[in-house]
């Protein structure tokens, strides 16, 4: 088990804690922790369909008691491999989707991984965060609970921390422009060599011809078309994900198929779209040179109330 602290800072004397506060706040943790997990293994920490038995296993976690003469509460969490060994234990090895190079550490809990997402979250740093945009809701989810009296959440013993990590309602608005800026899903195609391929995995590898690499999710796939097209040259069209940085997550493959000599183009890293959005056309000056003025006069607007009736009553 892994040992978590919770502090609500800068409370009250008798330390009084709301039940509304207490629920919400176990509930942004559960929630980001289980994202968090998801979207280590799974590429998306949210998904469509039934949630896995494996997410509900490493999400439980329980609160043994508060700290007599401080609002601390004191959490215990599985480790990924007590909660699901045939998944997670020692002798499996469970590839980090986003980075395929890296493994999953056994002996860290969902909410160590939650921590991690946090970190870099609070920092705002684009490139350091790995995260997609549902995952970083939860982090904005946790930071504006309303605490009363209380300033701030602490929360000690996340694995590759020496101190504990703190978020307040000022860390808000960073963590929002960190979502809202994350590039939104795109259709693309990729061609690539047909890498790395699983029989329990639904992911795959393509590997470009500059040696990078892109993670592939092939939901709807049959075992023996992909073993056919293994080490050969496919095009896998689907939606590119993107972290915050603009960087490449993952593709969402709704087809792979052999490349054929036109789909060459393709072979290179999808980019997201610029968010700026394009004028429809230039402005120009509003004078009596151009615009609305050249065209249907000017309004000289000097007139006294008798000359506009006459002029009006003449118009008809």
């Amino acid at each position: 088990m892994r040992s978590h602290t919770i502090t609500l800072q800068g409370g009250p004397a008798d330390l009084r804690v709301p039940a509304d506060v207490l629920v919400e706040l176990l509930g942004a943790l559960q929630d980001g922790a289980m994202r968090a997990a998801r979207f280590a293994v799974e590429g998306e920490s949210v998904r469509k369909g039934p949630k896995p038995a494996w997410l509900d296993a490493i999400g439980r976690f329980e609160i043994t008691g508060p700290t007599q003469g401080s609002a601390i509460l004191q959490v215990e969490a599985p480790t990924l491999g007590e909660a699901v060994p045939e998944r997670f234990g020692d002798a499996a090895e469970v590839a980090l989707f986003a980075e395929p190079g890296r493994t999953l550490d056994a002996r860290h809990s969902a909410l160590d991984l939650f921590g991690t997402v946090l970190r870099s979250a609070l920092v705002g740093d684009r490139d350091s965060v790995l995260a997609d945009r549902p995952l970083l809701e939860s982090c904005v989810r946790l930071a504006r609970i309303r605490l009363g009296a209380y300033s701030a959440i602490s929360l000690g013993g996340i694995a590759g921390t020496t101190e504990p990590l703190v978020v307040s309602a000022s860390a808000v608005e960073r963590m929002e422009l960190l979502r809202d800026e994350t590039p939104p899903p795109r259709a693309v195609r990729v061609t690539g060599t047909l890498d790395t391929i699983s029989v329990t995995r639904t992911d795959v590898i393509l590997r470009l011809g500059d040696g990078t690499t892109v993670s592939a999710r092939v939901e709807r796939h049959d075992p023996e078309v992909l073993r056919g097209l293994f080490a050969k040259r496919v095009v896998v069209a689907g939606l590119a994900q993107y972290r915050p940085s603009g960087r490449l997550l993952v593709l969402d493959a709704e087809y792979i198929g052999l490349a054929r000599e036109g789909d060459a183009l393709w072979e290179q890293l999808p980019t997201p779209r610029s968010s700026a959005s394009a004028a429809v056309a230039r402005l120009l000056p509003q004078d009596q040179s151009g615009g609305v003025a050249a065209f249907f006069g000017t309004w000289p607007g000097d007139e006294s109330d008798e000359e506009l009736l006459a002029a009006f009553s003449g118009m008809r």
